[in-house]
């Protein structure tokens, strides 16, 4: 793999985390509807300007961009980039 591999699937996954976080902390409200009832969680009594799908999709590419991150993370620091193509081999 070329050395510019991991590092760019890194930044991929943390921005996709990072968008659906403000994503979701735009829309609090939505997203205390879909956890409504549990937790002491209790929305606001006005509709959500977000659908349920679209929470759901932005909660799991949040999840999945840090679950990624993690897992890129491991996969370069037990050393599998370096070796393709490294002097180190």
């Amino acid at each position: 793999m070329p050395i510019w591999f991991y590092p760019t699937l890194l930044a991929l996954c943390a921005v996709a985390s990072l968008a659906a976080g403000i994503w979701l902390m735009l829309h609090l409200q939505a997203l205390a509807h879909l956890f409504a009832g549990t937790a002491d969680v209790r929305p606001a009594p006005s509709r959500p300007r977000a659908s349920r799908k679209a929470v759901i999709f932005a909660v799991a590419l949040f999840n999945a961009g840090w679950i990624a991150s993690i897992v890129i993370w491991a996969f370069a620091i037990a050393g599998y980039g370096a070796e393709i193509g490294s002097p180190l081999g």
